[in-house]
């Protein structure tokens, strides 16, 4: 790796910093988005399809991953309808979701999340009805959380049915945690766009306002068949795998199966191109409009060679379809299940960001597919679990990818980051609520992912790569706690490392 690389490297103090790397792939990888060309499919009805026929989810799955499909039968089943304006500012949906009470309580409600009312939007419940029986929500200020109140209470293992249709109107100022969800530039991002039950646990509902600077959802690993009707105009890059698709000349009516996943993501626009490549059995996508097709290049070369390092890492990632986009977003990047939104402000040629930037933020997000995607976690509780572990995972891509003095290139980003708050010794494992927003990024992404070295360093390095990929086998499509990861830490090097853990990762 040449000198000034290293030294730029060492520079960076931004968010995601990292460094360049080999030359692009061919340009001939390019492939326009099909739309009005694309053969046609029969168009699925998602509320045709019976609740226990998961038949449609098998074609997202890697060799292998099928059988999770039988050993998930509880996952509540998200089934959606989705029309879009040709404005792409207002959308009419509708929505069945067959929720199991999988907790050791009888509920007499669920709870709903209504994201977009607190992201600058606005999501209106027209019609609800649980088992066929017409009920009445309530809405916790400010209307975030809806509380559906069930005609008989749900006890253990028992389900219910939750119908529903909604208008919801979109944000175009770009408010909101990112600009994360809205219409910008011409591009119609979806984040946490319909109502969705958050996890239960011993603290009820987590239906708590969720501050700016960390992700909003709580989720447990659901299932989700998505009807999307809109202009055949625009490309649509969704979570899950496309299963069916009608056109005409003026629309297109396309169906996903996204699943198991925590959350169902959605990205619209007209300019979008594709570039692809494969990685064992996945492809890997990267979609920017045509003037970015550099830079969409970089971004495939950069994801495909990520998933191959966190494959032989951790684990296979176990779906047959990885999406990366370009959108408006203030955040460099953001993970959802199954795709990847990146800033449009880092692609070439003409950024003001090297493209460093948008190196190690494809490798960070990318991680996130294993931590967080597959394995779970509080994000508002927890957040080191997720953000620490995919800090560390950067550190790894550039070690495996370009060697040594790559990997100490970003390293010495995270040290620059804990600097910002002096290097105090705050705890990385507090809840998003207890830092300020320069104390989340200081100490979750920067100290917390120097624990996880020190951590390697007290297990010695053999013990911890056998962890790391258990702690990926184990936990996978459940949640993971602190508690949990220290254990198994234990079971794997045999040693006490409470001290350890207490002296990074402890309450203030």
């Amino acid at each position: 790796m040449k000198t000034a690389k290293i030294l730029l490297l060492l520079v960076l103090i931004m968010l995601l910093p990292g460094c360049q790397g080999p030359e692009l792939p061919p340009r001939q990888t390019v492939v326009v988005t099909p739309t009005a060309e694309a053969p046609a499919q029969e168009a699925l009805d998602p509320f045709a399809i019976a609740w226990d026929d998961r038949s449609l989810f098998r074609a997202g799955l890697t060799t292998g991953q099928a059988e999770i499909l039988g050993q998930l039968a509880q996952a509540s089943d998200y089934r959606l309808e989705v029309h879009l304006d040709e404005s792409l500012a207002h959308l009419r949906c509708r929505q069945a979701v067959r929720y199991t009470n999988q907790e050791q309580d009888t509920l007499n409600e669920i709870c709903f999340r209504l994201f977009p009312n607190i992201l600058g939007g606005a999501l209106d419940v027209e019609s609800l009805d649980v088992d066929g029986i017409p009920v009445g929500p309530s809405f916790d200020p400010p209307a975030s959380a809806m509380r559906v109140l069930l005609p008989e209470p749900l006890p253990p293992s028992q389900r219910a049915v939750i119908e529903m249709a909604f208008r919801l109107d979109i944000p175009t100022s770009g408010e909101g945690n990112y600009g994360m969800f809205g219409l910008q530039d011409g591009v119609l991002a979806l984040a946490h766009f319909f109502p969705i039950i958050p996890a239960y646990d011993e603290e009820g509902w987590h239906d708590e306002i969720p501050p700016r600077h960390g992700d909003l959802l709580y989720a447990d690993i659901a299932y989700f068949l998505v009807s999307v009707r809109a202009a055949a105009s625009v490309t649509l890059v969704a979570s899950g795998t496309e299963v069916g698709r009608t056109v005409s000349p003026d629309q297109q009516h396309v169906m996903y199966a996204a699943g198991p996943m925590r959350d169902y993501y959605l990205v619209v626009s007209e300019g979008f191109e594709r570039v692809t490549a494969r990685v064992g059995d996945t492809s890997v996508n990267s979609y920017a409009p045509r003037q970015q097709a550099e830079g969409a290049r970089a971004v495939l070369q950069y994801a495909t060679k990520a998933v191959q390092v966190f494959n032989a890492r951790f684990g296979r990632y176990p779906f047959t379809e990885l999406d990366l986009v370009t959108t408006p977003t203030s955040a460099y990047g953001i993970e959802y299940p199954g795709i990847v939104a990146l800033a449009v402000r880092l692609y070439g040629p003409e950024s003001a960001y090297p493209p460093v930037y948008l190196e190690s933020t494809v490798a960070h997000e990318v991680s996130h597919q294993w931590f967080y995607g597959v394995v779970g976690n509080d994000q508002q509780g927890d957040p080191w679990l997720d953000e620490a572990l995919a800090q560390y995972s950067t550190v790894a891509y550039y070690e495996d990818t370009y060697g040594p003095a790559a990997a100490d290139g970003f390293r010495s980003s995270l040290y620059e980051r804990w600097q910002r708050v002096d290097d105090a010794p705050i705890p990385i494992g507090l809840s998003v609520s207890d830092y300020t927003a320069t104390e989340y990024g200081a100490i979750v992404y920067g100290r917390g992912p120097l624990f996880i070295e020190a951590l390697a360093s007290a297990m010695g390095e053999a013990n911890f790569d056998r962890f790391l990929r258990d702690y990926y086998q184990s936990n996978s499509w459940g949640v993971a706690t602190t508690a949990a990861f220290q254990q198994l830490a234990e079971d794997h090097c045999s040693c006490d490392l409470d001290g350890l853990f207490q002296q990074w990762v402890g309450s203030r």
